[in-house]
């Protein structure tokens, strides 16, 4: 897209949520009205420009895309939705290293446009598992984590879910593996021997942490430093973020080790 073009759709909310309207198909102006909750006075110039760029067609009474315009809608959705990711807390984005993302789940992150973000923790309780998080992992029925970082809590915290019949399969690094295993050996070896339980060890570098359940998805990424965040996660609760989140789960079981005994 040249910048004239690019002005043309995104400097106006109403072109912009026009064309990814009647990317759904032919609409008449009193849908489009409906739609866009606005006058015939605020909606016709809009239309007429798309027209002049030959993006939009009218026929009889009905506005359509063209196929310039089919193909440039086809397209919008990718970026409105990653825009809304980085203007969701931008300065969240700007601070943390989402390099550290794997490439293929980089370029879809714009699945996690409806995401929100844990509250930070008080000063007394800086460095519990957050409280959103625990709340939601209590209610759900199946667990996929990643674990880049070791928490003392989370040993007892697995193993209780595994004894309650949760589905739980857990992604660590070489380092937080051996740490468990000299810890907390004995949870470690009752974890493994349940049947709804998997474990596994990554040898590739990871710096982020997450986990995804039936009901949400949880994301820790380091600041762009290196350091971690303890106080802040991304948290999203739509079915497409979490098909993010189990994908993401997926690309690293890929490159692991399950481990069945110690």
């Amino acid at each position: 897209m040249n910048s004239s073009l690019l002005e043309l759709i995104f400097l106006s909310e109403k072109r912009k949520d026009l064309l990814l309207f009647l990317k759904e198909g032919p609409k008449t102006i009193e849908e489009i009205k409906n739609y866009l909750d606005a006058s015939s006075v605020a909606v016709l110039p809009q239309l007429k420009k798309l027209r002049e760029a030959s993006l939009v067609f009218k026929t009889e009474d009905v506005y359509i895309l063209s196929p310039l315009g089919i193909a440039v809608a086809g397209k919008m959705q990718v970026m409105v939705s990653l825009l809304n990711v980085f203007g969701n807390c931008y300065e969240y984005w700007a601070n943390h290293a989402i390099e550290c993302i794997p490439t293929p789940l980089r370029n879809k992150i714009g699945d996690l446009e409806n995401c929100t973000f844990s509250e930070p923790p008080d000063r007394t309780r800086l460095f519990d598992p957050h409280r959103e998080f625990v709340e939601n992992l209590a209610t759900s029925k199946r667990i996929k984590g990643i674990a880049s970082i070791f928490h003392p809590l989370y040993p007892s915290l697995f193993l209780t879910f595994a004894k309650k019949g949760v589905d739980i399969s857990i992604i660590v690094t070489r380092p937080v593996y051996e740490r468990i295993k000299e810890e907390y050996r004995t949870e470690f070896r009752e974890f493994i021997h349940f049947r709804n339980a998997c474990f596994y060890v990554c040898d590739e570098k990871i710096e982020l942490s997450h986990a995804v359940t039936d009901r949400f998805l949880s994301l820790s990424l380091p600041f762009s430093d290196g350091t971690f965040d303890h106080k802040q996660d991304v948290m999203c609760f739509y079915p497409i973020a979490l098909q993010w989140g189990e994908d993401l789960f997926a690309y690293y079981r890929d490159r692991s080790e399950k481990i069945n005994e110690i």
